[in-house]
């Protein structure tokens, strides 16, 4: 209840306004978002009160972080010692989750807008332009901020604005299941990559981080699962030039060109010792040589396999001890046992400030504390979220990233293959059970898509094809890629072929998420994470819808169009005189069958270049995937990797 305040003389009734007013604006502009919610409830009261050091914007970071850490209990803490930050109530301090992906594209599982869908990291590779690599990244984080917008309006919370992004490990094996979330085997190539998307990512604003980048995984990951061992429980050994020259450059990019904010350490180990509990890589080198001050996360389970997979630790409790004391901040994994390791002295009160020092300052300089005006992209309106400038954008990157592997003549033409020539064209058959699949397109890290502004190989040759009078007849050819019955689909493929001009058959490899389709078939996947492949041979039986057509529809012209992850072994499809022209597309996301049917007819000049060996299946039956050592051995025969060192004769591209 306010009581009446006694008269006060007309000078200083006008000298107290004043001063309540100066007090009321100094308050303002130091509250931030939570401003809000104090001129609600209790708003009077609210604004007499002085507002702690670390609501105050024009402060010092690491002054306002200092502030922030020292008003927390124990328990608060290590509440914050999770990907997901516990909500801090008694500070009006909402819940935060650091784990958000964004390889390509905005990784969203729930209700949100529906991002845009860009090729996979290989694809990009491909075009060698890394000023591409930035405008695509740039424009990640737009939709990640104007999400942020939308969600504070409706809600005052902030959404996660991290991303554990990029990927930058060397692509060493060319059976790693992974190896298309990278920028490939080189490490100069890599590096230019990195640095441009953790520019696009973080943004140039001098006071703000659009969205904090963490790179991954330190270091020197590049394996699944192979020869009885799993990513969980592999060691490499690196040597000093290994080091050096493969597989520190991508990261020194990242750190000190881009000066990324975040690093994530990987499940291997590395000489020895599991990275995400080695003191010698994530302190003295990473931070102490390379001068990182930002944060680091284990991967997701990399703490709990210290006990179980590498078996370095008997106990989670001893697990969490060791990655901490090795620098770890953020578990992505079970952080309940931090604080009977307190308990048991084990860890001192110290670590735990340390860490959560740095995981806060990450939400400090993304604005999470301040007024939502006060950023840059505050004005960035949901309609940016897979606005038509976005998926211009995606069809370029598959435009300038597809890779031309073959273009010949067909018997008694005189000119190569491609581009069709509509005019000449009357019937076109489409073939392959990846012709006509969207999601087979987004490669991995992809979660909610918009089925309906995406496009497939079909339906880009279809709308490349309307009015034309051109007939395109489809058929899928078999049903999966895995190893089934393919009779019936054969002969109808074959069937729908009959009187074509030429054909185009979509064929390759599946990183699908979802193993099955909405008719409940099986849709098998061949790599990805946690999963390499066995041989570069294309999966299932797909060879012989080539060489059906092949042998039964002669004069027919084929283009092979492959969807793939890693390389492929088809040394026989390039001498086999039907396939006239090959195209590889890697995973190209949701504007990929525009993209395809640019370069299938002409609208753009194929550009890409392989940022990968394509090596023959040979190759793997000579080389351990646990052996990634980049030089060759002549006295073990190790033949080495990548283009730079192997010493074997090898695919398309050697």
């Amino acid at each position: 209840v306010l009581q009446p305040a006694t008269p006060a003389p007309a000078g200083q009734a006008q000298a107290s306004a004043a001063h309540t007013q100066q007090q009321q604006q100094q308050q303002r502009h130091s509250a931030g978002p939570l401003a809000v919610r104090l001129r609600g409830v209790g708003a009077l009261e609210a604004a007499q009160q002085e507002l702690p050091p670390w609501r105050d914007s024009q402060l010092p970071l690491t002054d306002r972080v200092a502030d922030l850490v020292s008003s927390l209990t124990q328990d608060e803490k290590l509440g914050l010692m999770n990907n997901y930050q516990q909500p801090v109530e008694r500070l009006s301090i909402s819940g935060y989750q650091f784990w958000s992906e964004c390889l390509h594209g905005h990784q969203e599982h729930g209700s949100g807008a529906l991002p845009t869908i860009f090729p996979q990291p290989l694809l990009l590779a491909s075009s060698f332009d890394d000023s591409l690599a930035w405008q695509v990244f740039n424009a990640i984080s737009d939709e990640l901020r104007a999400k942020d917008n939308a969600e504070f309006a409706d809600t005052g919370k902030r959404k996660g604005l991290v991303c554990w992004t990029p990927h930058v490990n060397i692509f060493k094996d060319p059976r790693w299941g992974r190896g298309s979330e990278t920028f490939g085997e080189d490490p100069v190539l890599t590096g230019r990559m990195a640095l441009r998307v953790v520019q696009g990512l973080q943004g140039s604003d001098a006071t703000y981080k659009k969205v904090v980048a963490t790179c991954k995984h330190f270091l020197g990951y590049g394996l699944e699962a192979a020869e009885g061992y799993s990513r969980y429980a592999h060691n490499i050994n690196i040597s000093p030039q290994d080091l050096t020259d493969t597989d520190l450059p991508p990261f020194r990019a990242c750190v000190q060109s881009a000066g990324a904010l975040g690093i994530m350490c990987a499940y291997n180990a590395v000489n020895g010792t599991a990275s995400c509990a080695s003191a010698p890589l994530l302190k003295q080198l990473l931070r102490n040589s390379m001068g990182f001050e930002g944060y680091v996360v284990s991967d997701c389970n990399a703490v709990q396999a210290l006990e179980w997979g590498h078996r370095a630790y008997p106990n989670m409790r001893d697990a969490s001890v060791a990655a901490v004391k090795a620098g770890v901040d953020l578990f992505c994994d079970k952080a309940d046992e931090i604080k009977p390791a307190l308990a048991a002295g084990l860890l001192a009160p110290s670590d735990i400030d340390a860490a959560v020092n740095r995981t806060l300052a990450v939400r400090f300089i993304t604005g999470q504390f301040d007024q939502p005006q006060a950023n840059p992209w505050a004005d960035l309106p949901l309609s940016t979220v897979n606005g038509r400038m976005s998926r211009l954008l995606a069809r370029t990157v598959v435009q300038k990233g597809i890779v031309l592997l073959k273009n010949k003549a067909p018997a008694g033409a005189a000119k190569p293959l491609l581009p069709l020539d509509k005019a000449s064209l009357r019937k076109l058959c489409v073939l392959g059970p990846l012709s006509h699949s969207a999601e087979h397109m987004m490669g991995n890290y992809y979660g909610n898509f918009d089925a309906d502004a995406a496009a497939t190989p079909l339906q880009g040759i279809q709308e490349e094809l309307a009015d034309s009078g051109v007939k395109v007849q489809y058929a899928q050819g078999m049903d999966v890629m895995g190893q089934i019955h393919y009779d019936w689909p054969l002969e109808t493929a074959l069937e729908a072929c009959r009187g074509a001009d030429a054909a185009v058959v979509v064929i390759g490899s599946s990183m699908i998420n979802n193993d099955k389709s909405p008719d409940g078939s099986l849709r098998p996947t061949h790599e990805g994470e946690g999963l390499d492949r066995n041989n570069l041979d294309l999966p299932g039986r797909q060879a012989d819808l080539v060489r059906a057509l092949a042998r039964r529809a002669p004069g027919l012209p084929v283009v092979v169009v492959l969807m793939h992850g890693g390389g492929l072994d088809v040394g026989w499809m390039d001498r086999l005189p039907a396939v006239s022209a090959m195209l590889a597309v890697g995973f190209p996301g949701q504007e990929g069958g525009r993209g395809i049917a640019d370069v299938l007819f002409g609208r753009v000049s194929p550009s890409g270049r392989l940022p990968i060996t394509w090596y023959n299946s040979n190759y793997t039956y000579r080389v351990s995937a646990l052996d990634l050592r980049m030089r060759p051995d002549k006295t073990s025969g190790y033949p080495g990797r990548s283009y730079r060192c192997t010493t074997v004769d090898c695919g398309l591209s050697c």
